[in-house]
């Protein structure tokens, strides 16, 4: 194991030293040929460029470990004004039974649908968000949201012989409002018009951020030889913000990409690298073709934990989860670090007509219907020694992003890649159609904050080494050649 070297986070920062290649040995003088005049001298050769310094790996993942130690081991709890959880008594005789059937039933578009129809539709999907949403009160309650029905139908009643696209004009009105990773209506999500992606420019490396004209923009990275340096990379939502220039380099920033799974991938997998396991896990959630295939793989995933406890190395590739259930990745977690839902938080979740009804009386219970049940989680620090990288992208979403959380809350832990989606502020989405033209709709009946009380949706979580995230398991490959540390295995 690294000898350890615990120092601050900014001296560890301070002495990382580049990626940049060494300079070439130019060749020497030709040879002098057999004339009459005096041989020239031979050029001397140039002293050699000294190499850059490395990073040492140590100090670095210290420096993570302080930083995400501090946060997880904050004792005051997040609390939630109570602005944003009221009482809702008034609300529990709503709709009939014969209108929570037909909102929570998947339905086609009535036929010769009227401007009325779809103004009346309107109505029921504010009236779904006043009584139902989650985050209804977080973003404004009435005072935000009527007036944006009542623009909305303004808008909509202006058209001669509106239809079901014109109820666009919802998502038009809505999205710069609902900053919700969740949150869809007809297939749109709402994230579109401010999720936050990651930008970088390829092939351009630093030594060390010190100096530079902009340090937000600096930020460290994994060399192609392995090395940890640093290189230009920031978040935007289309690159139009980001500068053409810093420090005397031209940047052409490139958007990263995400991975891209295949249908047929198994949600999880284990294999390994030259001695170093790697876990893939591409999915929560045992839906679809391949379900009963991966409830077992999943099942595995929860239970295989204690297997991997004492390894000295792991790579856990989650890109591209976009989520599911939160259990296995808490068994597993639970298992592998000694401890479960570390993550410091508070969720509260929303007791309506309609989630009651839709979840059920064992987690739902009627009794409770038109109020708020509030849960506070302390941090916990999971103490362990040996490397893990977790690998992550923008396809990591829900309970991909729980994932994501839990090894936050693990020492030794690295992320590798770039952000993930940001889909964490409503848990507990339900999937509602509205009456006469069929839209679906969802959304989460609860509220949630974890680590802190900002709202992460669409910007996500950042990443310790900001890499290209479709190279992320060929850098991480590098840089525990580059350090040696399957060596000190």
């Amino acid at each position: 194991m690294l000898k350890r070297r615990l120092l601050p986070l900014l001296l560890a920062l301070a002495l990382l030293a580049g990626c940049a290649p060494a300079a070439e040995v130019n060749p020497a003088a030709s040879h002098p040929t057999a004339t009459s005049t005096p041989a020239p001298e031979p050029t001397p050769e140039p002293t050699p460029a000294p190499l850059p310094k490395a990073v040492d790996f140590r100090e670095f993942l210290d420096g993570v470990n302080a930083a995400r130690r501090a946060t997880a081991s904050q004792e005051e709890p997040i609390e939630l004004p109570a602005e944003y959880t009221p009482d809702f008594h008034e609300q529990n005789h709503t709709f009939t039974e014969e209108e929570m059937e037909l909102l929570t039933t998947a339905h086609d578009p009535e036929e010769n649908l009227t401007k009325d129809d779809l103004l009346a539709d309107v109505d029921t999907f504010f009236t779904l968000l006043q009584t139902t949403y989650g985050a209804y009160y977080y973003f404004g309650g009435d005072e935000v949201f009527l007036p944006i029905r009542d623009a909305v139908k303004a808008e909509l009643a202006a058209i001669e012989k509106p239809s079901v696209r014109d109820m666009g004009i919802l998502c038009r009105h809505l999205a710069p409002v609902l900053v919700d990773g969740h949150f869809s209506l007809g297939g749109y999500p709402m994230r579109t018009d401010h999720a936050k992606y990651m930008y970088y420019v390829p092939g351009l490396y630093l030594d060390s951020p010190e100096g530079t004209e902009a340090p937000d923009y600096i930020k460290p990275t994994i060399g192609p030889d392995g090395r940890i340096c640093y290189w230009y990379a920031a978040l935007s939502h289309d690159g139009s913000d980001l500068p053409d220039a810093l420090d005397g380099h031209p940047l052409k920033w490139r958007k990263a990409l995400r991975t891209s799974n295949s249908g047929d991938a198994p949600a999880f997998s284990e294999s390994e690298w030259e001695g170093v396991p790697i876990l893939t896990s591409r999915s929560m959630s045992a839906q679809g073709e391949n379900a009963d295939a991966n409830e077992e793989t999943l099942q595995r995933l929860s239970e295989c934990g204690k297997e991997y406890a004492d390894s000295p190395l792991l790579i856990f590739d989650a890109r591209g989860n976009g989520g599911g259930s939160d259990r296995y990745i808490m068994g597993w977690f639970q298992d592998w670090a000694g401890t479960s839902n570390p993550t410091r938080g508070t969720t509260a979740h929303r007791y309506s007509q309609l989630s009651c009804r839709i979840v059920g009386n064992d987690y739902y219970p009627a009794e409770r219907m038109g109020t708020w049940r509030g849960f506070h989680r302390g941090g916990t620090w999971a103490e362990r020694s040996g490397p893990a990288f977790f690998l992550q992208d923008k396809g990591v979403a829900s309970s991909g992003e729980t994932a994501v959380r839990f090894f936050r809350c693990a020492a030794d832990t690295l992320m590798v890649g770039g952000p993930t989606l940001g889909c964490a502020l409503t848990p507990n989405n339900l999937s509602l159609y509205l009456p006469h033209s069929g839209l679906g709709c969802y959304f989460g009946t609860g509220l949630s904050f974890c680590e802190t009380d900002e709202n992460r949706d669409g910007v996500g979580y950042l990443p310790d080494l900001w890499v290209e995230p479709t190279q992320a398991m060929a850098l991480t490959k590098k840089l525990i050649a580059y350090y040696g540390l399957n060596a000190e295995q």
